[in-house]
């Protein structure tokens, strides 16, 4: 019976292991035409934005780069742009759970060991700088590692991904 619980939990506990694969989302006000939109700057009024670290400058640069890819000219927030970017930014600990397990006869025997991950979140929102609405979010999460060159890589491809579905004007 014993062996049986344990080989529940095991199973259980693998079913539940937390999935480490970047996912990006993006949303957008369908019924606004992006067409209308020519130059961007970056909101300085934003509480809660990506601080200054190499990963933040990573995807600064790389956001600047793919509204610019769109058409969009980068200007001083003075110059009344068309669209506000913010980006804000954040990192949360979590555990994920890995069993192995074996069977044999006369019982079975595993084990769960547990691995702490950190998963990093950008979001990127564009506003309607007239109309001081949203017009576009952009959503990606993934597990960080310590490696600075892979995490740029991860920021990099996170934001190309969230360009990628740009709307057509």
């Amino acid at each position: 019976m014993k062996t049986k619980f344990a080989l529940c939990v095991m199973i259980l506990c693998s079913a539940v292991a937390v999935a480490t694969g970047q996912t990006v989302s993006v949303n957008y006000n369908q019924s606004q035409s992006f067409s209308q939109y020519h130059t961007y700057a970056w909101g300085s009024n934003n509480a809660n934005k990506v601080q200054n670290s190499i990963l933040a400058q990573v995807a600064i640069q790389d956001i600047d780069t793919a509204l610019q890819s769109k058409g969009l000219q980068k200007v001083d927030e003075s110059q009344k742009p068309d669209i506000l970017v913010t980006a804000n930014g954040g990192m949360k600990e979590q555990t994920s759970y890995t069993a192995m397990g074996m069977r044999g006869f006369g019982g079975g025997m595993g084990s769960i060991t547990p691995q702490q991950n950190v998963i990093g979140t950008l979001i990127v929102d564009l506003y309607d700088a007239k109309g001081q609405s949203l017009v576009w979010r952009g959503i990606a999460q993934n597990a960080l590692n310590n490696n600075g060159s892979k995490n740029q890589q991860l920021v990099q491809k996170a934001v190309a991904k969230m360009f990628k579905q740009w709307p057509k004007s």
